[in-house]
């Protein structure tokens, strides 16, 4: 298997405690609720950290499922 390289970018946004995280053209707002001090404008960085692993887990699933024949009409983490 050849050694993948991976980029991201990560920046602060207009306001608040927003960030603007961009990698291979695909663009994430991440930020605090209001009460925390941000302006809401996306998830923070706890819920990117757990969507994050919840997509790792369906993805493997899924790609499992395919390479032995299961038809997989479901997977949610």
């Amino acid at each position: 298997m050849a050694i993948q390289t991976y980029k991201a970018i990560s920046k602060k946004g207009d306001g608040g405690l927003s960030v603007m995280s961009e990698s291979r053209g695909f663009k994430v707002v991440m930020d605090e609720p209001k009460s925390l001090g941000g302006t809401d404008q996306g998830m923070n960085p706890v819920e990117g950290v757990l969507v994050s692993l919840g997509a790792c887990l369906v993805i493997v699933g899924a790609a499992f499922a395919k390479s032995h024949g299961i038809d997989l009409q479901d997977i949610r983490v």
